[in-house]
């Protein structure tokens, strides 16, 4: 406006302290790299934490995770983590105590936020207690989105070529978890009378299960694997039909992203 115009003018050596004022807005200042989506943390035994970052912006940074392959917590018990990333790019999350154990995550988080290098856990008091500090390795999952191609094969060797369209969750459920909505064509096939679509799903760490429904039919297809961690390639492990024409069909598949 005029008076901020003319005031600046005369003003001009205290322009930098009065341009909120005149309608202008300072850049929020970012402190280290922000962290989001699907991870795991593993020091290369059979012992995974899957974890999901529901808030990573800089200064706070949150999360919720699980433990898998330990008799020391069950698979189902979520572990909720809070911390920051400073200037540095250091991460450092604590948990909020679970069955007497408090669990500490650091390590050196890429510029882009994608990778993590020199991550360490701690494990402290408690049933989990024994799992002490370890060196682990830190992978970030890709989120599954796109046309996957493929092809399923059934008990009898018999090939189905198969496309499906999936788009993961960018964030993950009160359990640190994500899902994955879509619809699946297998072309040349009776087992399903109209297009398949993705009724329930999960997605934790490099697993992913999907049950697709045909409304036509009422067939059920519910497929379980793994995915690498550009999430463009899916490993089918086990598929199994109930309903329709293929009732009791099973196999194995992969999937990749065009």
């Amino acid at each position: 406006n005029r008076f901020c115009s003319t005031f600046l003018a005369v003003t001009s050596g205290l322009a930098f302290v009065l341009l909120a004022g005149c309608g202008q807005i300072n850049p929020t200042l970012r402190v280290g790299s922000a962290l989001a989506g699907n991870w795991t943390f593993a020091p290369g035994s059979s012992t995974v934490l899957n974890l999901g970052f529901t808030q990573g912006a800089y200064e706070t940074v949150s999360a919720v995770g699980r433990l898998q392959g330990t008799t020391c917590v069950t698979p189902q018990t979520n572990i909720l983590l809070t911390g920051s990333v400073d200037a540095n790019n250091n991460v450092t999350l604590v948990s909020i105590p679970f069955g007497g154990t408090t669990l500490t995550l650091k390590g050196q988080v890429a510029v882009n936020g994608k990778g993590m290098a020199a991550a360490t856990w701690t494990f402290a008091g408690g049933a989990c207690g024994a799992l002490g500090t370890a060196d682990v390795t830190a992978t970030n999952y890709s989120t599954i989105g796109g046309t996957y191609q493929g092809t399923f094969v059934d008990k009898s060797s018999e090939q189905l070529p198969v496309s499906a369209f999936l788009q993961e969750t960018t964030q993950p459920d009160q359990n640190g978890q994500f899902s994955i909505s879509g619809t699946a064509t297998f072309s040349s096939n009776t087992c399903f009378t109209e297009q398949p679509t993705v009724t329930s799903s999960l997605v934790t760490g490099n697993s992913l299960s999907m049950t697709y429904a045909d409304p036509g039919s009422g067939a059920i297809l519910k497929a379980t694997g793994s995915f690498n961690s550009a999430a463009s390639q899916l490993t089918i492990a086990s598929w199994s039909i109930t309903g329709g024409t293929c009732n009791g069909d099973t196999g194995t598949g992969t999937m990749t992203l065009e």
